[in-house]
């Protein structure tokens, strides 16, 4: 009877090394990587990785300016907050409230991304700060090194160089400095375009203006950026309200 029991024991135990032998690759991969890989949101675990819905986009904040452009140390509460980071997850897209029909988001992880100074949710991921955005609050995306080549504006989005704010009035009186800064020029070339905005359909609808055109656009519309020290504007297609060809 002992010898049988032994058996039985020596039969079962064959068993299950052969079925977790023979289990399938991906559960064991995920077996192991549930074991050496923790996910945390706000600072409390979850069981897996954030996935954007819709149209967000999760992208992890860059640095933080720690010193001025002379080079003198900011203390932490007067670093300027950075609007700058990289795609780490994007949502499957949004759904048209007209037709249903999804329209991708455009940006992918990998991609580096500017967005508004006000723009987003943040959170805690992973231990390290994050933002959750919308596609549509990205106003320029790049990837390697930050350039005027390398951006480019996405959906409906214009890339424009200003004109340059005179420092002087028009009967030669000189601004006091920083008056010049405060005015808010409304008149561009348009040096960039995006694809242009989705339809019900998905298709891209074309856009009235293209690389090249002067524009005048709504007072006080578009995001100011800088791009190596040269300061441009971003502005939607659909705050210009006249464009231009150059006289020459």
């Amino acid at each position: 009877k002992s010898t049988m029991a032994i058996v039985q024991r020596l039969v079962a135990a064959a068993w299950l090394a052969s079925a977790f032998q023979n289990a399938p690759t991906k559960t064991r991969r995920n077996v192991g990587q549930r074991r050496s890989t923790t996910y945390s949101l706000d600072e409390v675990e979850i069981g897996s990785p954030l996935e954007p819905l819709s149209n967000y986009v999760l992208v992890k904040i860059a640095s933080a300016v720690d010193s001025t452009a002379g080079g003198i140390l900011l203390p932490e509460q007067a670093k300027e907050a950075p609007t700058e980071g990289l795609v780490v997850a994007a949502g499957p897209g949004r759904a048209h409230p007209d037709s249903g029909v999804v329209v991708p988001v455009p940006v992918v992880p990998g991609d580096s991304v500017l967005y508004g100074k006000y723009d987003g949710t943040a959170v805690k991921y992973c231990g390290d700060d994050h933002m959750l955005i919308r596609d549509d609050d990205v106003l320029l995306t790049w990837t390697g090194e930050y350039s005027l080549e390398s951006v480019r504006p996405l959906s409906d989005r214009l890339l424009l160089k200003t004109e340059k704010i005179e420092e002087e009035t028009a009967s030669g009186i000189a601004l006091a400095p920083g008056v010049a800064e405060q005015q808010k020029t409304s008149v561009g070339k348009v040096l960039k375009t995006g694809a242009g905005r989705a339809a019900s359909d998905g298709a891209l609808l074309p856009l009235p203006v293209a690389a090249g055109d002067s524009v005048k656009y709504r007072d006080y519309a578009g995001s100011s950026v800088k791009i190596a020290g040269d300061d441009f504007v971003v502005c939607r297609a659909s705050d210009c309200i006249a464009k231009w060809s150059s006289a020459d």
